[in-house]
Formats: C-alpha cells, sequence, structure tokens
C-alpha cells in the first residue's frame, strides 16, 4: 500500500476510535510512515496533519462524560482531565504520569502540546525546503574526489537493516515501481528491507514486466527484468472507394471504407503497396523494438499524394512523395519543411493532432493520432471531390449517425474515418451513456475535419478502461469474466455497477493479481497496464557452474528423482529444491536453497580441484637394432655378405645416424655402400660410392655428385630424418651437415631399416644411433 493510501486508512481509523487505547498504535505507525519517507513532501504534510487530529481526538476522549451535569453548569468536584499520553514527535522522550489537572488547565496544555508539535513540523518543512532548493556547487577535482569516496561508517548505521537491490532491464530507461510505488529508472539501486516485493518495469514501445523479489539480510540483490518490445502498427488512409495492399509480398488485404489497420507488424525490414484501378502507391520502412518505425527509400505515388508519418511517444517523422519540399505545421504552428529525407517533430503532444502539409490549393489537413506506441500512418490521398471526416468518441462499437442517418460501420478504437464533403451533421449513441449533442461541422475537399464527443455513463453506471497492458491478458470483475485483453492491451467495459470491485488478472504461466479498485458513478475509471503486469508463476534461476564441463542435477525437496540440467536457466516450481555439481578430477558439492513464484536468482558453484598424486612417467621404449650375424671389433660392427640385412623393423619417426666403412672390394673396384627403408610406398634403396648419391624407390630414381671433404673416401657418416611425410638425408661433410635427398613418405609406423651387403662385400658399422621423434 502507498503511504498517503495508509495514512488516508489511518485517518478512518482514528474517525471510528472510541477509546484512547486505539490511538496508540495509531499514532505509532504513523511516526514510522514519516520516518521511512522523510524526502516526501507530501508524505511528511499528511502525516503533521494526521498527528494533530490524534492530538485532537485524544483531548476530546479525555473530557469528562456530559451526563448530569450540576444546575450551574460547572464540573463536578470530583471530576478530573488528563493529557493524553501520546509519544513527542522525535526524538521520543518518556513523559511523566500527568499530575491531576483541571479541565481549563487541561485544554491550556493541549493547545500548547499542538503549538509545539506545529512548530517542530514548521522547522522540518523549512529544512526540506532548503536542501531541495540549494543550489549544487561546481564539480571541483576535490568535490569529485569527495563524492566517489566511500560513505563514512554513519551513513552505513543509517542504512542498517536496509540490502541494496540493483535493478536493471534491457533495455534500460525503465521506470521502476515498487510494491506500485516509483522508485528510479533502470539501470538503478534502492535499498529494501527484507520481506516480499513485486518490481515492475514500465518503458514506451515496450510491455511492461514484473517479477517478485524476496529480500532477505546478506549481500546485495541483482534483478534483471527483459521487457517486451511491443508490435507496432501500421495504418493506410486513403480516399479510394477500394483497393489492395500487399505487406512483405503477402496475399493482399482490401481497404474498407479506402482504410487498413495492420496490427502486430513485426521487427524488420518490410514493403507494402498499394493500388487500385489508376493509383498506386509504394513505400519500405523498418520496424524495431521499442523505437518509432523507419521509412527507407522514396515514397512512390502515381495519380495520388502520399504523406507518411512515422511516431513513437513526443517524436515523429514526415515524409512526403513530394519531389520538392513542402510546408509542414503542427496545429497551426509551422514547423518546417519536409524535404526528401523527411522533417522531424519534437514535442509533439499525444492525442489526435491536426497535421497541415503543403501550402495553396495543394494544402492537406490530416488528423493524426500520436501516443506511446510505435506506429507509422501512411496518408494516400487523391483528387477526388470528398474528404475525410474523422469522429472520436474514446469508446469502442458507437453508432455514429450522419445527417441523420445511422452510418453502416461503428467506432475501432474509439474512431471513425469516413468520407464526407460539405456541411455535415453528425451524433453518436451508444447504450450505457447519456445522449450527446449533435455537432456540424464543414469538410473541404482533401482535407480531414475532426469531432470529438466525450461519452458520459450514465449516472447510475459506471465503466472500465485498461491501457497498455500485455495481450491476452484474461480481466475478471469480482471473479466473473469481463473479457480478454486485445492486440494492442486495452479493454473497454460499460454498464457496471459503482463501488468497490476486485479486478483480476490472469496469464497461463503467470501468478495472478488482483486489484481493488472504486467505480464512480457516471465515470468511466482507466488503468494502465502497468497495475496489471504480472509475474512469473515460477522462480527462473540462473547457474553460473565451473568448471564448464561439470554437471548439474536437482530435485526438489519433496520429489524421489532428481533431474539433470539442461541449459543455464531453470524454471522451477516454488520450493526447497538442492542442486549437486560433478566433474571429472574435482570434488563433488551439493547446495540447498528454497525458491519463490517470480523470484529471479542466480546460483553460482564453483568445484573444487581434486588433490591427487601425480602419475609416474611412462619410459619410452627405446628403438631396438638387430646385429644378429654382426661381429663386434672394437666399436664397429662388421659383416661380410648377407645380402638384404634388416637392422631395425617396426616405427620409423626419428633420425638415424651411423658411419659406414667398406673394408672389403673398395670403392676403386665399383663397389658401393648400399641401404634401404621400407615404408608404406614401398621399398626405397639408397647408394654411395666415391663418385655419387643415388637413390630408388617409389618416387623415382635419382642422382647427385657426391660431396667431396673426407681423408678416407671409404668412409660416409649419413644422418637420415624421417617425418610422417618425408625421408631427408644428409651427409657430414667438413664437419657440416649437408642435404643430399629428400622423398615423400607414407605409413611409416611400421617400417624397416638396413643394409644392403653383396656376398663379395665387407662393411663396418660404428656410431649407429636411432633417436625417435616424440
Amino acid at each position: 500500500m502507498l503511504p498517503l493510501d495508509e495514512l488516508k486508512q489511518l485517518e478512518s481509523e482514528l474517525e471510528n476510535a472510541a477509546e484512547l487505547g486505539r490511538l496508540k498504535p495509531i499514532f505509532q505507525r504513523m511516526a514510522e510512515i514519516a520516518r521511512q519517507n522523510d524526502g516526501d513532501l507530501d508524505v511528511q504534510l499528511a502525516a503533521a496533519e494526521l498527528r494533530q487530529h490524534i492530538i485532537d481526538k485524544g483531548l476530546a476522549l479525555k473530557q469528562p462524560a456530559p451526563a448530569a451535569p450540576p444546575p450551574n453548569g460547572s464540573a463536578p468536584q470530583s471530576s478530573r482531565v488528563v493529557v493524553v499520553e501520546l509519544p513527542a514527535p522525535p526524538p521520543p522522550q518518556r513523559v511523566r504520569p500527568p499530575k491531576p489537572l483541571n479541565l481549563r488547565r487541561a485544554i491550556l496544555i493541549g493547545a500548547g502540546l499542538g503549538i509545539a508539535a506545529w512548530l517542530i513540523i514548521f522547522v522540518v518543512l523549512i529544512q526540506i525546503a532548503r536542501n531541495h532548493n540549494m543550489p549544487r556547487q561546481p564539480q571541483t577535482a576535490a568535490n569529485a574526489a569527495t563524492a566517489a569516496a566511500p560513505p563514512p561508517a554513519s551513513s552505513a548505521k543509517t542504512a542498517a537493516g536496509s540490502v541494496p537491490v540493483n535493478i536493471a532491464t534491457t533495455p534500460a530507461g525503465a521506470a521502476i515501481q515498487i510494491n506500485g510505488e516509483t522508485r528510479c529508472k533502470s539501470d538503478c539501486r534502492v535499498d529494501l528491507t527484507p520481506g516480499n516485493y513485486q518490481v515492475t518495469a514500465a518503458l514506451d514501445g515496450f510491455d511492461p514486466s514484473a517479477t517478485g523479489v524476496t529480500v532477505v539480510p546478506g549481500n546485495p540483490i541483482n534483478v534483471n527484468l527483459s521487457l517486451v518490445s511491443q508490435t507496432q502498427t501500421v495504418r493506410l488512409y486513403t480516399d479510394l472507394a477500394a483497393g489492395k495492399a500487399i505487406l512483405d509480398g503477402q496475399p493482399a488485404a482490401d481497404l474498407q471504407d479506402g482504410q487498413l489497420v495492420l496490427d502486430r507488424v513485426a521487427n524488420g525490414k518490410h514493403t507494402l503497396r498499394l493500388s487500385s484501378a489508376n493509383n498506386e502507391a509504394r513505400f519500405s520502412f523498418e520496424t524495431a523494438a521499442g523505437q518509432a518505425p523507419t521509412i527507407t527509400g522514396p515514397v512512390v505515388a502515381r495519380n495520388m499524394f502520399a504523406v507518411l508519418v512515422a511516431s513513437s511517444g513526443h517524436t515523429a517523422r514526415i515524409v512526403s512523395s513530394s519531389a520538392a519540399p513542402v510546408a509542414v505545421a503542427l496545429n497551426g504552428a509551422p514547423r518546417g519543411d519536409a524535404g526528401p529525407q523527411g522533417l522531424v517533430l519534437d514535442n509533439v503532444p499525444p492525442g489526435d493532432q491536426t497535421l497541415t502539409v503543403g501550402s495553396g490549393p495543394e494544402q492537406r489537413k490530416l488528423v493524426v493520432s500520436f501516443g506511446a506506441v510505435p506506429s507509422l500512418t501512411a496518408f494516400l490521398k487523391t483528387d477526388v471531390n470528398t474528404g475525410t471526416l474523422v469522429v472520436t468518441t474514446g469508446e469502442e462499437n458507437v453508432t455514429v449517425y450522419v445527417n441523420g442517418k445511422p452510418y453502416a460501420r461503428k467506432t475501432r478504437r474509439g474512431e471513425l474515418r469516413l468520407p464526407a464533403i460539405g456541411d455535415v451533421r453528425v451524433r453518436v449513441a451508444k447504450a450505457g451513456f447519456q445522449p450527446e449533442a449533435e455537432q456540424t461541422t464543414l469538410v473541404k475537399k482533401g482535407e480531414e475535419t475532426k469531432l470529438a464527443f466525450h461519452l458520459t455513463p450514465l449516472p447510475k453506471l459506471a465503466a472500465l478502461q485498461i491501457r497498455n497492458a500485455a495481450p491476452g491478458i484474461q480481466i475478471l470483475l469480482d471473479d466473473s469474466m469481463l473479457g480478454r485483453l486485445g492486440p494492442d492491451g486495452s479493454l473497454s467495459a460499460a454498464n457496471l455497477a459503482p463501488g468497490e470491485h476486485t479486478i483480476e488478472a490472469r496469464r497461463e504461466g503467470f501468478v495472478s493479481k488482483r486489484i481493488v479498485r472504486t467505480l464512480k458513478p457516471g465515470e468511466s475509471l482507466v488503468i494502465p497496464g502497468a497495475d496489471l503486469a504480472l509475474a512469473p508463476s515460477t522462480a527462473l534461476v540462473h547457474l553460473v557452474i565451473s568448471p564448464s564441463n561439470a554437471t548439474l542435477t536437482y530435485r526438489r525437496n519433496d520429489e524421489a528423482q532428481p533431474h539433470t540440467a539442461r541449459d543455464t536457466t531453470l524454471k522451477l516450481d516454488p520450493g526447497a529444491y538442492t542442486f549437486t555439481v560433478r566433474a571429472p578430477d574435482f570434488v563433488d558439492r551439493t547446495e540447498r536453497t528454497t525458491v519463490s513464484a517470480g523470484e529471479t536468482r542466480t546460483l553460482e558453484i564453483a568445484l573444487a580441484r581434486e588433490t591427487r598424486p601425480a602419475p609416474a612417467p611412462v619410459p619410452k621404449p627405446r628403438p631396438t637394432v638387430s646385429w644378429a650375424g654382426w661381429s663386434k671389433e672394437g666399436d664397429q660392427y662388421v659383416r661380410k655378405g648377407g645380402d638384404r640385412v634388416v637392422l631395425h623393423s617396426g616405427s620409423l619417426p626419428g633420425t638415424i645416424t651411423f658411419t659406414a666403412h667398406l673394408k672389403k672390394g673398395g670403392l676403386f673396384r665399383g663397389s658401393k655402400l648400399r641401404w634401404f627403408v621400407e615404408d608404406g610406398e614401398g621399398y626405397s634403396q639408397f647408394e654411395l660410392d666415391k663418385k655419387k648419391f643415388q637413390a630408388r624407390g617409389p618416387d623415382g630414381a635419382r642422382s647427385k655428385d657426391r660431396l667431396r671433404g673426407g681423408d678416407d673416401e671409404n668412409t660416409y657418416t649419413v644422418q637420415i630424418d624421417i617425418t610422417p611425410t618425408r625421408i631427408i638425408h644428409r651427409m657430414k661433410i667438413a664437419g657440416s651437415w649437408i642435404t643430399v635427398d629428400s622423398q615423400p613418405a607414407k605409413d611409416i609406423a611400421d617400417g624397416r631399416f638396413g643394409f644392403v651387403i653383396p656376398a663379395s662385400d665387407e662393411v663396418a658399422i660404428s656410431g649407429l644411433q636411432f633417436t625417435p621423434r616424440n
């Protein structure tokens, strides 16, 4: 309940109080409301007035009963008047029991207390006004540092018991209400005492959003509300007898009396084309969440004049099909010229306004409706000998009589547009409303003329209007179905009984909301959509879990089987839950919490890594070399003959280094040093003699002149570098490694390496090393 409403309720309780014992709790609650709203001047004034009424009431209750007065009218000798025992204005002081006083003295004391209370209130109000009107100091480096410094310890004591609540909306800039009281604009922070609250956000161009918040002592609470943009409306008003409109290539829609209203146009880029027998117009526009439609590209019109008005809130943009700039006036006040890029109008008042476009014979007067919901209105006028009469009533389904005859259509969205010319007599009628006087106006060719009627419900009946709420909400009046909100979030109902009623809003997936309102005879009560913003019936729990591969399961305490979280946001029914998080190599963790309907909460769980001894490194197997058939002579292995001799088989990637010496045969007899590498591509053989290095294999045959640099031409030091894709040969010449060959390799995980030693040759190998590749 709002503070002013609660003070009014206390005033009513005071009037019904018949004994002194009822006054003290009223006074204490009044003082508490004044303390909690020390910055609200209206609340302070109302509390001061109620305080004086309590004092007056206490003095009146302390006076003796007037029964059986003495004949001379004086008070009996035994009668006593006692001053009311009420707490004085803060700081409170303990009042000693009053001494017995006579009536005159009691009245004087009571009057003195009242004057003292008013003096205290007067001083407090003057101080509040001074603080409010005090000029701001220039922002200097010194006071900027002071402002940025953390608050002193004393301020923390002032806010003792309160919890910071950070409220953010997407998008920002929404008006924030807490339990129906406007507090700030998002993103903002408010301090709340522990308890249950409903937070509501409202922003032009978006449906209101609400959530329940349970404030408990502890850390700050974050509340995030996402606002859903209102779908936009496109209106076409023409003076054509018939025509078809095509939006984004969809099936054509027929004009009705030259008009067409498209509700719930999705956000994005659109193209609209209107055509009739001899007329055509085409334009493109783009809609976005919470913004006025944007007219993109030129407005093309054939045999007609087009004016487009894109509006949202107090801003509008005017674009016409004219190649030359046209003058624009709003309600008779010139606003500038609308050129090819259009003209932006600021500070546009809400409601129906008169827009004048052009001058002289080409001048057009149009009636445009501006409001908070983004909309695009297209006026497409030809040179027919007629004008447009705009009849507004503020009520749906009103019958409009033109020159004594009822028009075929009734009002829609509280308005009716019809072709007319010359003097026109109009009256309106609807059951449950008082008759309205007939009005007469002159409708000129090419102009729009407005006649406004303000329907008044019959004195013994009341009406109700709901505006700018979320579409689809069911409305009940005293537990009886009243209707469902339309696409524009509005509902009108008449012929209702005056008095106090309970209005309930229901929507699947949300917590129903009940408000109490008083309908007065002959009046139409307007309820804004923010008053009926519904909170989700489930709680939202945002999960922040680490590590990222962790698995979270949860169950309500009255459930036997847990559920696995598939998303980072859970919608949960109210109740107590147990959350368990597990991940490989981390310690399991369990959290328990209770969630309420409509609550939004963030659950952060970080697992601690398990402490395990590091595994012992597994030694890599060393490649093996088979020297079977070789004889050991000093640091050399010697072998005579044997043809194809395998030294190593298995994985080949790595580096093989060896020094080979031809002990028998010699280069002078044409003998050669031969070795081979066998991989997935096949068998490759390599040869060295005193003249050349040769290679033969799947990649073909190659030869290269041997480089000189050693003292012994029968001794060769060779390095073979084997990678997963290549076999590279190098020779050590004069202390340096020189690359002599490179060829592709394949499937070297299982291969062979060895020497080819004919029967007449004898080879000695030393320094053979095989270093595998990591």
